[in-house]
């Protein structure tokens, strides 16, 4: 059996200033296609940009991807805190 080949971007960590294509998006979001149209469409997703006014070519500059994922990340820890919270009866 074939070896899958690695897309370059997969151990590379993100970078900021970089554009990353649409197609690539469900390695940061871990949505395939259908789900992660469905969340752009719904705003838990940033929605991606045009990369020039002409082109086809549409994705996310890293800085937005990081910025969801610092996001994903406090909102999962919050829950997380809060499940963990003890409960106090009063009386």
């Amino acid at each position: 059996m074939a070896k899958r080949r690695r897309h370059p971007i997969d151990n590379q960590p993100i970078n900021a200033d970089w554009f990353y294509r649409v197609a690539d998006g469900h390695r940061f979001f871990g949505y395939r296609a259908t789900a992660l149209a469905g969340k752009i469409a719904n705003g838990e997703i940033p929605s991606p940009v045009s990369l020039s006014d002409t082109g086809r070519a549409r994705g996310w500059f890293g800085r937005a991807i990081i910025e969801w994922q610092t996001e994903r990340e406090a909102k999962a820890r919050a829950k997380i805190s809060a499940d963990a919270a003890p409960t106090r009866k009063n009386g």
